[in-house]
């Protein structure tokens, strides 16, 4: 274990030589820092590497530890907080004579109906699921009525919609034609969407990040830029 010094502050970290990594890079998992770096790099490059990376190592630990405060653990109980298109919304259970589930959007509350034959230890887990097939089946219709309607106005055609659960994409595009979204983004503000699904369209025509493609989003989406940024520092709290 190695150590890099920011003021009174020392940060851990963990060298990992790889036979696979064609650069240096530093990765934050649970608030433990990794450095890969291709097999037989000196020593010292890394180290150099990582102390010019100290501050912004320093500032994601941070923002790490304040959103585990702000974003708790969720239980799947009456009284938590879910985001669906950027509001909030106050999760509420009932027991009630059916033989299963259903969940119900209101002006203020996701309601998730139990059936009384439920044994009580096991709500959290059905509420989990039923929660989670409702978000893909909202991410499912959402996504699909912007494609339709982007995809004409930009003159663009896709073969086909494919609602992912991806850990670190939000989004992608295949040479084939194939969007695919992550479901979890049906929690943020629908200019975010927007973003998303101009973003993957603009693809179709240029498979790269040229200025080319970023001039044809800002067309379509002229103040990309803050849903952009409103992705990356929010994306964490995408979450069920």
């Amino acid at each position: 274990m190695k150590y890099v010094k920011i003021g009174q502050t020392e940060i851990a970290y963990e060298m990992c030589p790889s036979t696979k990594a064609k650069q240096i890079r530093i990765t934050i998992v649970n608030d433990k820092v990794r450095v890969s770096f291709p097999r037989g790099t000196n020593e010292q490059k890394v180290k150099g590497f990582v102390e010019d990376k100290k501050e912004w190592i320093l500032k994601t630990l941070e923002a790490n530890k304040l959103s585990e405060v702000k974003n708790p653990q969720k239980n799947y109980r009456t009284g938590e907080v879910y985001l669906y298109l950027g509001r909030s919304y106050m999760l509420q259970t009932k027991v009630y004579q059916r033989a299963k589930p259903y969940l119900k959007l209101t002006d203020n509350a996701i309601w998730v109906f139990i059936p009384e034959n439920v044994p009580e230890s096991n709500w959290a887990i059905l509420v989990k699921e039923e929660l989670s097939k409702w978000y893909k089946n909202q991410a499912q219709q959402v996504y699909q009525e912007k494609l339709e309607h982007y995809s004409k106005i930009m003159g663009l055609k896709y073969n086909q919609l494919r609602i992912k659960n991806q850990a670190t994409r939000w989004g992608s595009c295949s040479s084939k034609g194939n969007l695919n979204l992550n479901w979890r983004v049906i929690m943020a503000p629908e200019d975010v969407i927007d973003y998303l699904i101009i973003h993957e369209l603009a693809h179709l025509k240029f498979m790269n990040h040229s200025q080319q493609f970023w001039q044809l989003v800002a067309t379509f989406k002229p103040d990309y830029i803050k849903w952009k940024k409103w992705l990356k520092d929010n994306g964490r709290i995408l979450v069920l």
